[in-house]
């Protein structure tokens, strides 16, 4: 008897999601310790009781976590008159009693560097450690940076760099201290520093070493062998992490439990992927995987969907998620059958284990679930992402405080079953659901606004008029899949193949500036990130060095694009 999707979400088991969680939650699993090991362990014995086929690999990464970390005001004399709770974080400098005034720049904006002189100083900044923040004020000349969470310390890891460290970008691992501390005592130091200068002595001491990380591969085959959908999240944790991410692991295993029983039915296979050195190495583990199975990657891979932070007490909110927009409206159809809700689709985020835009693998989620936003409770941590996207990380995200009672077992088994639903449809279903409308109506409108920025300065008509045809590919590539006989598999075989095509020449140029085989740093990077420098040469005198040097990068980085628009018009048409 032929599985139904509805059969399947009926079998989702609450209790077995509780009991996973459950377990991963007793160990911390910081990326290469012994008691992450044993959550790898435990993983893998499950899945090989599921029936799914599992490999562990090691590879050694350059992690980093805080061990310890002192703050303390000192007064004229130079002796310490308060101290200060802070937490430190991955992947900044230790360093033993480093004393120097403090220069508060608020959220550490170009304009607030350039009213200030930071050179040799500490500075106190809003919100979460994150990389921009660091290297901004390391580029400013600080020795040093404080930052003003909300009532709660997070665990945070402020490398710019994406994954393992090469020669080109090993000199951007940190060389200063960082640490955070709550609201209230930031905002008592930031008073104090408004009646004149404050002196603090910094100490912090933080793990950063080679490790070997393992990664658990655990799969499931289809009819079609030569396509898989890869499914994947984090094993490492904060602590225990219990929502970040052992629930989120619980669903992957969950998925991979309730497919196991339904193996013969899949036309293409499952990878379930858990990484270590998310947390800890800036997504070492899924760098390190793309590295080094690139080929198989691009030849088979379909599609990712990720999980992270699954189950979260109060996170009600389905109204965003992440994606390549080829998944737009296939993810938000499920969310909205599973959930009642409206979802919309964002661009696929900079963050998570992003680490295959290169090999052009179009994917979908991060975070699902999320909390409401409340206006009137906003602080330096949920501001931005809940004034952008109407809702939050829990408050407990990246704390210590992320223990199994926060886990809300109603919302888990949901977002589960948002999760069986996709990767069933992906893994079951013979045609790829990607439309590739809202990609090209993204691209032209993106295109044709670097075109009014620049003005005569770039040419952007070659690109435009390839995304005019572009267009009427993918309406004539949708039609096509609309009217499709589900019994015709060499059809659906074709059509299959054009929207890899697609994928793989588009995700490249509109996710990427680093290419296919290297990797960005790890920050925010805009729609087609090889042209954003465009309206800079508004700014330059067109007789300059300047002008002319960026002129000539753009135009190279503009015939990339080009030539990538081109092919795919040749290629899915």
């Amino acid at each position: 008897m032929m599985t139904t999707e509805a059969h399947l979400l009926t079998q989702v088991s609450s209790t077995q999601l509780w009991q996973t969680t459950s377990t991963l939650a007793q160990w911390e699993r910081h990326s290469g310790t012994a008691s992450e090991r044993m959550a790898f362990d435990y993983v893998q014995q499950t899945l090989n009781d599921y029936g799914l086929r599992t490999t562990l690999l090691e590879h050694p990464a350059l992690v980093s976590y805080p061990l310890d970390a002192t703050l303390a005001v000192l007064d004229a004399q130079g002796n310490p008159v308060q101290t200060i709770a802070c937490l430190g974080t991955a992947y900044s400098a230790s360093v033993e009693d480093l004393a120097a005034e403090v220069v508060d720049v608020g959220y550490g904006t170009p304009t607030e560097y350039a009213s200030a002189d930071v050179t040799g100083k500490i500075v106190l900044i809003n919100g979460l450690a994150t990389p921009p923040a660091v290297y901004a004020a390391e580029q400013a000349g600080a020795i040093g940076q404080i930052f003003i969470n909300d009532d709660h310390l997070h665990y945070m890891i402020v490398s710019t760099i994406w994954g393992t460290p090469t020669p080109e970008s090993a000199a951007r691992i940190p060389a200063t201290p960082s640490v955070s501390v709550v609201e209230a005592d930031g905002h008592a130091l930031r008073a104090l520093i408004a009646q004149g200068p404050v002196q603090v002595r910094l100490t912090t001491q933080v793990f950063m070493d080679w490790q070997q990380t393992p990664i658990l591969v655990a799969e499931l085959d289809g009819a079609q062998r030569d396509e898989f959908v890869m499914f994947s999240g984090h094993l490492d944790a904060w602590e225990v992490g219990a929502m970040d991410n052992g629930a989120a692991n619980a669903t992957m295993m969950e998925v991979g439990r309730l497919l196991a029983q339904h193996k013969d039915e899949l036309y293409r296979g499952l990878r379930l992927i858990f990484w270590s050195g998310h947390s800890h190495g800036r997504y070492s583990g899924s760098t390190w995987y793309v590295d080094n199975h690139w080929e198989e990657l691009y030849d088979r891979c379909v599609a990712h969907v990720n999980v992270d932070s699954t189950g979260a007490q109060g996170a009600t909110s389905y109204g965003a998620f992440p994606a390549h927009l080829e998944l737009a409206p296939f993810g938000s159809a499920i969310i909205q059958e599973q959930t009642g809700q409206h979802a919309q689709a964002n661009r696929m985020s900079r963050a998570g284990d992003m680490s295959f835009n290169g090999v052009g693998i179009p994917a979908l989620f991060m975070t699902l679930s999320a909390v409401p936003f409340d206006p009137a409770q906003t602080n330096y941590v949920t501001e931005a992402a809940g004034k952008l996207l109407g809702a939050t990380m829990p408050w407990f995200w990246h704390t210590r405080e992320d223990t199994i009672d926060k886990i809300d077992l109603d919302v888990l088994v949901l977002d589960t079953k948002v999760y069986v639903s996709t990767l069933w449809r992906l893994c079951h279903d013979p045609l790829l659901p990607m439309d590739f409308r809202p990609v090209v109506a993204d691209l032209e409108t993106t295109l044709t606004t670097l075109q009014q920025q620049v003005g005569e300065r770039l040419d952007f008509s070659v690109a435009l008029a390839r995304t005019a045809q572009l267009a009427q590919v993918a309406a004539t590539l949708a039609e096509e899949c609309r009217k499709v006989d589900p019994a015709d598999l060499s059809a659906i075989g074709a059509l299959n193949q054009q929207m890899k095509v697609l994928s793989r020449l588009l995700i490249p140029i509109t996710y990427t500036a680093a290419g296919r085989f290297e990797h960005d740093p790890a920050w925010a990077m805009g729609h087609l990130p090889s042209l954003q420098q465009a309206a800079a040469l508004v700014r330059l005198d067109p007789t300059s060095d300047e002008y002319h040097f960026l002129r000539t990068k753009l135009v190279r980085n503009l015939n990339a694009v080009n030539w990538a628009l081109r092919q795919a018009v040749a290629g899915a048409a």
